[in-house]
C-alpha cells in the first residue's frame, strides 16, 4: 500500500516540480510566463482526467462514440 501511494504522489506531482524548476531556472525569474505556463498545465492534466473518465463511462455503458 506504500508503494502505491508513493507512486501516485512520484506521477502526479513530479512533473509540476520539474516544470516549476525549469521555468524559474530558465526565464531568469520572469513570473509572467512561467504562471501562464503552469496555469496551461495544470488546466491540461484536469482536461485530460475529465475526458479520459468520459471515455471509460461511455465505453462502459454502451454509448456508441462515433
Amino acid at each position: 500500500m506504500k508503494n502505491i501511494i508513493f507512486n501516485y504522489s512520484l506521477n502526479k506531482f513530479c512533473p509540476y516540480i520539474i516544470i516549476f524548476f525549469l521555468l524559474f531556472y530558465e526565464s531568469n525569474l520572469d513570473i509572467l510566463r512561467s504562471v501562464l505556463i503552469i496555469g496551461a498545465c495544470i488546466f491540461i492534466d484536469k482536461f485530460s482526467f475529465k475526458t479520459g473518465y468520459a471515455v471509460s463511462f461511455c465505453e462502459q455503458n454502451n454509448i456508441k462514440l462515433k
